[in-house]
């Protein structure tokens, strides 16, 4: 597992030294394909109802339909490649990797004892922090709502490491269910409001 929490690691790093919005998409969907690898090497495969929302819910909706659904918008929109969701400045990048570190440092007081579960936590960790770190920073539509992504992801990696297993199936449906609900939403956000935004840039310019 430790392999494939490192790529977890990488898919939240690249994207925010590269900045390209593409780079953010293909991140979150490597996110969902790795934490389906992990569920699986965790639980095996099984054919169960619960095994087939938590792959509707990593594979079909985090890897596959979120990032597509937003890729198809931006694309239509004809946006800008260039999409920082952090200042392209050392110190934003330095703030992410010191982020990083103090998600290590949290983990090894949230999980005392070496191992899948700590390195797991750490990550999760990580991954929350930095998305929150991305909505304090971001202006734009699209970097909000990968921000807010990557504090989904962040959640459903921790449960990943939890007892969610104890967790009944009905609330796992009802959480694939808000993810749906949710995915719904980013696109009609990124319809209905990133129009506005140029408009808005214009009249303050204007102003000027």
């Amino acid at each position: 597992m430790t392999g494939l929490l490192i790529a977890f690691v990488i898919t939240l790093l690249v994207p925010l030294f590269i900045g390209k919005w593409r780079t953010s998409l293909l991140g979150l969907a490597m996110q969902g394909a790795l934490m389906a690898s992990i569920a699986l090497r965790q639980r095996g495969i099984h054919l169960s109802v619960e095994s087939a929302v938590t792959a509707l819910d990593l594979v079909v909706l985090r890897a596959v339909a979120m990032p597509v659904a937003l890729y198809l918008v931006l694309r239509r929109q004809n946006a800008p490649a260039r999409n920082d969701v952090i200042a392209p400045n050392l110190f934003s990048w330095a703030m992410a990797l010191a982020l990083v570190a103090v998600a290590y440092r949290t983990a090894d007081r949230l999980v005392p004892v070496e191992g899948n579960e700590q390195a797991l936590a750490a990550v999760a960790c990580a991954a929350f922090l930095l998305g929150m770190f991305i909505l304090s920073t971001a202006r734009g539509t699209v970097s909000q709502i990968i921000g807010l992504m990557r504090i989904e992801n962040a959640i459903a990696l921790f449960e990943l490491g939890s007892l969610s297993d104890h967790v009944s199936v009905g609330i796992r449906i009802s959480q694939t269910a808000i993810m749906l609900v949710s995915i719904g939403f980013y696109r009609w956000y990124l319809v209905a409001l990133a129009p506005e935004e140029p408009a808005a840039t214009a009249r303050e310019s204007a102003v000027l």
